[in-house]
């Protein structure tokens, strides 16, 4: 599995520039895990490998450029809150859960 973290942290190193790569293998884990869980395998389909990369760095870019989303304005004496509490890798898992459905392996126990 170390390999295929690598693979997938290396093609994103590609495709954007990372600050953080503790959080970065964190994520790709997490992202792995509940795929092969969801797609209910043992093996990672390789296929799939480019698509998370791409998929986490448009994330990456996503959170350097926008820290959170904005979920109050309020224009008398300026108030502006942003919504920080969102989980980026249960968000990460959705969006990809459509790609993984061509692998799942069912009727497996």
């Amino acid at each position: 599995m170390e390999e295929l973290y690598n693979k997938i942290i290396k093609k994103v190193k590609e495709l954007t520039i990372i600050s953080d790569e503790a959080r970065l293998k964190i994520q790709v884990t997490i992202l792995v895990r509940k795929s092969l869980n969801f797609m209910n395998r043992d093996d990672f389909p390789v296929e799939l490998i480019e698509p998370f990369a791409e998929h986490l760095a448009l994330k990456t870019i996503e959170e350097t450029e926008i820290k959170g989303n904005i979920s109050k304005v309020t224009e008398g004496d300026t108030t502006i809150e942003y919504n920080t509490s969102s989980n980026s890798t249960d968000e990460m898992f959705l969006s990809l859960k459509s790609q993984l459905f061509r692998f799942r392996k069912v009727g497996t126990v």
